[in-house]
């Protein structure tokens, strides 16, 4: 499947138009030995879970927690303060990995992504206009401004992807439903999703960032 860059809509692969806006798709025809990769792309994908825990207050979900497959925390993005939505990144060991910082605008809240050195690494965007039964729009872009890819709700927030402007997904994340009504309210309650991390060089601290925003949406 693949997603069009427009509306954000779910198309079969071989669609040359968008089934809900009429865009058309770029031409994806493969070039001469890139075939090649296919046995590549058949490796396993890094998958994690992320979900939402508690922090300094002891029985809120402020925080949002990082993990592989064995469970080991990799990141944890603290929030700092229930006042604001600024963010302390550590990694499992407890060291600063970044910040988050969120900044309020007209039409829209930055949650600006820096480094430990707070230099800056990119921003996701939330957008403010609110839109019936649909979580807010959002998107990520690089320390420029420039949009990198869209954040697309398939069923609400159940499940999303990262998509970037030539349809090609960064990440898929699917709620973890549990074995009963229960286990499946609580993974609603503390937004756990499995993650599976299509392009393995994308940053961690952004991809908690992204939880942290669709949380807030």
């Amino acid at each position: 499947m693949k997603y069009c860059t427009r509306c954000g809509v779910q198309n079969e692969d071989q669609a040359v138009f968008c089934t809900a806006c009429g865009q058309r798709f770029p031409d994806q025809a493969a070039p001469v030995g890139q075939h090649a990769g296919a046995a590549a792309a058949a490796q396993p994908f890094p998958l994690f879970t992320a979900e939402m825990g508690p922090g300094a207050h002891e029985h809120m979900f402020t925080d949002v927690f990082l993990k592989d497959t064995s469970g080991k925390v990799l990141l944890v993005a603290k929030r700092q303060s229930l006042l604001h939505r600024n963010y302390t990144i550590v990694d499992g060991g407890g060291a600063v990995a970044g910040f988050i910082e969120a900044k309020s605008h007209l039409t829209h809240t930055s949650l600006n992504i820096e480094g430990p050195s707070h230099d800056a690494l990119g921003a996701v965007q939330e957008s403010s206009i609110e839109r019936k039964g649909s979580p807010a729009d959002c998107w990520l872009e690089d320390a420029s401004g420039n949009r990198q890819a869209s954040i697309v709700f398939t069923n609400g927030v159940f499940s999303f992807s990262v998509v970037r402007a030539d349809g090609s997904r960064v990440f898929d994340a699917t709620l973890s439903a549990g074995a009963g009504v229960r286990q499946t309210l609580g993974a609603l309650e503390r937004r756990s999703y499995a993650i599976v991390l299509l392009e393995p060089s994308f940053p961690l601290p952004t991809l908690v960032t992204i939880i942290a925003a669709v949380d807030h949406a």
